[in-house]
């Protein structure tokens, strides 16, 4: 059981949406080091946007998520003893936010 809660503790979870809230299903979600460089972990987010990658250990990373049609956006993440959620929203060209 302890051996789940430190991987959990490493466990980056979230979604990955346009900035209209619809779900960008198989955008490339990459987690590296803090200045970018090697990819450590890669993967696609799934037909709902979501997405989860396993970091190798403690500490800072960068993660970013790519869509071929809209492009990517990335976000600075510190694990430090649990899991983190991340929300990606890619903006839409053209497009404005109603209130």
């Amino acid at each position: 059981m302890a051996d789940e809660i430190e991987i959990e503790a490493l466990v980056i979870r979230g979604r990955v949406r346009d900035s209209l809230g619809v779900a960008l299903p198989r955008a490339v979600v990459t987690l590296t080091g803090p200045g970018g460089g090697r990819s450590l972990v890669k993967t696609r987010s799934a037909d709902d946007g979501g997405f989860t990658v396993t970091a190798p250990t403690h500490g800072e990373y960068l993660l970013a998520a790519f869509s071929p049609q809209l492009g990517s956006q990335s976000v600075a993440v510190r694990l430090e003893g649990r899991a983190v959620e991340v929300e990606f929203r890619i903006d839409v060209p053209g497009a404005t936010l109603q209130d």
